[in-house]
Parts: C-alpha cells; structure tokens; sequence
C-alpha cells in the first residue's frame, strides 16, 4: 500500500501507540499543518473523496483542507 509512495502511514507498536493517542478510527485522515499540528481529521469511510462520487465535491473539499494546510 505504501512501497513507492510518499503516503504517510502510522503504525503502532510496542513504543509508539499512535492510534491510541490520537483516537484513530481506521481510514482517518489526518490533515497536518507544516508544525505537525492537526488542523482537520476526515474519515474516508463515510466521506468518500473519488472525484466521480457526488459531483466531486468531497474530492475538492480534501484537494482545499491539503493546500490551505500547506499554506498554514
């Protein structure tokens, strides 16, 4: 799923319980300012961002919450 990608993924082991600290729900998105701060969390479950499904407009929405987070 991520070999030859620059997708982050977090996973947890021993050390690092990052699901649990963050209160992850599998297929969250986590939108992060350039400090690492999360600036919005979207579940891609029930908000399905391919651009084909509802007009685009959940695509648009993620595209917008990933710019303005560069931005930030």
């Amino acid at each position: 799923m991520i070999n030859g990608r620059i997708l982050p993924w977090v996973q947890d082991n021993a050390d690092q319980r990052v699901w649990e600290s963050w209160e992850v729900i599998i297929r969250d998105l986590f939108v992060l300012d350039r400090d690492g701060n999360v600036v919005e969390v979207v579940n891609l479950t029930s908000f399905n961002p391919d651009p084909s499904e509802n007009d685009g407009d959940n695509y648009l929405t993620i595209k917008n919450l990933l710019l303005e987070a560069r931005d930030q």
